[in-house]
């Protein structure tokens, strides 16, 4: 079993032309970056629920119905991916210390988390079965985390 267990939310307005994300000043790694929104899974929580959590903390609005669309097994962590189209994508705001913004799908900002630049158009693919099962590729984990906590 993984040691962390995040959500990736991405939320699309009804028309998929934009997408709401984040400028990131934490953790490090991802400190000048832009993310979606989402974060770690509280105990018990399912993702959807943990997307609808994040989103209202981060972004200031209440999505009631995501989709999972992809889920991201690393040997460290396990991802779940999910996408809503909704209208009140529009009225995303920055609701904690971290800039939320919408940006263009089909012009996403150059310091985009890498991983963004295939996730947002496979969120938008409408032929995709779902939810698409990926696993890192390293068998040591991808290090697209905050380190394992050790046993002292």
């Amino acid at each position: 079993m993984p040691a962390f267990t995040y959500v990736l939310a991405l939320l699309f307005t009804p028309d998929r032309g934009q997408v709401v994300l984040m400028r990131k000043t934490r953790p490090a790694w991802q400190a000048g970056r832009v993310n979606a929104l989402g974060g770690k899974l509280l105990p018990a929580e399912s993702a959807l629920d943990a997307a609808r959590r994040e989103v209202r903390e981060e972004a200031g609005v209440e999505v009631v119905e995501w989709e999972e669309f992809l889920v991201w097994d690393d040997p460290q962590y396990r991802m779940h991916a999910v996408r809503a189209f909704d209208a009140v994508a529009l009225d995303a705001h920055t609701a904690e210390d971290q800039e939320v913004f919408r940006a263009d799908c089909a012009a996403l900002p150059p310091e985009l988390i890498d991983n963004l630049r295939w996730l947002v158009p496979l969120a938008l693919d409408r032929d995709v079965a779902v939810p698409v099962r990926v696993t890192s590729r390293d068998p040591a984990g991808s290090g697209l985390t905050e380190p394992v906590p050790t046993a002292d």
